[in-house]
């Protein structure tokens, strides 16, 4: 009899064959430890987007729930679980979500670190020496007994029906200053495999009730282990933001779907993605994902990011506060002057993958959108123009048939807007009446 592991191996190996062999990994890393992700416009065919198809059919109609108002937790609520962290106390937190009308969390099970099977274990978190982190583990040193957290946790979250969830993963722990991972995919097969491994544990502890889809690896390819180091090697140009070249796209077809097809065939009854950030260059690749998760944020106009000075910038936010005022302030006068143009080039971008995500039956969500994918609670920086910009998304959801909508990717307790019930509910009670 076929052992589970080798059965995987047999879903992979099939699903290879139907599109070609793929490269062998490279052992060079890859990026910095924070990636300023930058959304190219460079497309291999210049098409105008087009808005979503309104016919009699709308595929949010067959799924349940209909409309996603979604939280992301990333690691937060397990490596903020400590004592006076933000998610310390999990009752708390999880009536406080429903209070805010989310009915799903994102949340990262870490299976790079984490066997479920083993309860006793004991992470051991080094000071990484970066004291304005937003979310993911809290400045300071800290241990964490993981598994035994992420079961009470769940145990907690499905003991309340309101709330749905979906898992991704950030792999951190390859390089930088993290606690050094257990193990690191080289490739998307390799990540599939040890999802495979922990999804079985997850099904035995919890079964699959609530959970909405399995994204692999989150913003691929800038969260990806290796990934942009073997596509340069094996395409022969790097990531960039050029138009991709047919190479590049096919390299992309092989890495990507064989690894979903493969979670596919043992795992059914689950819907599989890789979440991506808001790049048009992914308009042209035919890749498989089961719900379209994609990222927007103000590089879609590059005019946000000269005004700010926010990607030459970003990669120190982590360690020093010293640009914090200049770039609220920049990012105030910006929004003041140029708010309507910075929508309408969003808008744009979101009915370009609206259209894709009803051509190729993906519901659109996003889980992280829309302003500064960098912010905090500090003195030097105003949430004004922040919120105000999250505040009109809604509308844009709504407009482009999105089927999960988040209003920015601050949804966490340790935030001041956290406090602001009538905030979030109003808006979360625009897109699920929708």
């Amino acid at each position: 009899m076929l052992s589970r592991r080798e059965m995987f191996g047999i879903g992979a190996a099939a699903a290879i064959s139907a599109v070609g062999t793929r490269g062998q990994a490279a052992p060079a890393q890859d990026g910095p430890e924070f990636p300023n992700q930058v959304a190219s416009q460079a497309r291999s065919a210049k098409r105008s987007g087009k808005a979503p198809l309104r016919s009699g059919f709308d595929m949010r109609d067959g799924l349940s729930p209909r409309r996603l108002t979604m939280a992301m937790w990333d690691q937060s609520f397990v490596l903020r679980h400590g004592p006076g962290g933000s998610f310390a106390d999990f009752d708390r937190v999880l009536k406080e979500t429903e209070d805010r009308r989310y009915n799903v969390v994102r949340i990262d099970p870490m299976p790079q670190y984490v066997d479920l099977k083993n309860t006793a274990q004991v992470h051991d978190w080094p000071d990484r020496g970066l004291p304005f982190v937003p979310w993911s583990p809290p400045p300071g040193a800290q241990k964490t007994p993981t598994a035994r957290w992420i079961i009470d946790f769940m145990e907690k979250l499905l003991g309340r029906s309101t709330l749905h969830y979906t898992l991704s993963a950030w792999w951190f722990g390859w390089r930088g200053t993290h606690l050094k991972a257990t193990r690191t995919p080289e490739n998307t097969m390799q990540a599939a495999e040890m999802w495979a491994v922990m999804l079985r544990d997850w099904q035995r502890l919890f079964g699959f009730d609530r959970l909405l889809y399995v994204d692999v690896v989150n913003e691929f390819p800038f969260f990806a282990p290796y990934v942009q180091s073997r596509f340069e090697k094996e395409t022969g140009g790097g990531w960039g933001n050029g138009a991709f070249t047919p190479t590049q796209v096919e390299w992309l077809i092989r890495e990507i779907n064989p690894a979903l097809a493969a979670l596919r065939g043992e795992f059914p009854q689950l819907r599989f993605n890789l979440s991506i950030h808001g790049d048009e260059r992914w308009l042209d690749v035919p890749v498989e994902h089961d719900c379209l998760d994609v990222h927007f944020y103000a590089d879609a106009d590059p005019r946000w990011d000269a005004r700010t000075r926010f990607g030459a910038r970003s990669a120190d936010f982590f360690k020093s506060d010293r640009a914090y005022k200049d770039f609220s302030t920049r990012a105030i006068q910006a929004s003041k002057v140029m708010a309507p143009m910075f929508r309408a080039r969003q808008r744009a971008k979101l009915s370009n993958f609206a259209a894709m995500a009803e051509q190729r039956g993906m519901p659109l969500t996003t889980t992280e959108s829309w302003a500064s994918w960098f912010y905090i609670d500090h003195p030097d920086l105003d949430w004004g123009w922040l919120l105000e910009w999250a505040s009109w998304t809604v509308d844009d959801a709504i407009d482009f048939g999105m089927w999960g909508w988040t209003p920015h990717n601050y949804v966490q307790p340790q935030f001041p807007n956290w406090r602001d019930v009538r905030w979030h509910r109003a808006l979360n009670e625009r897109f699920l009446a929708s």
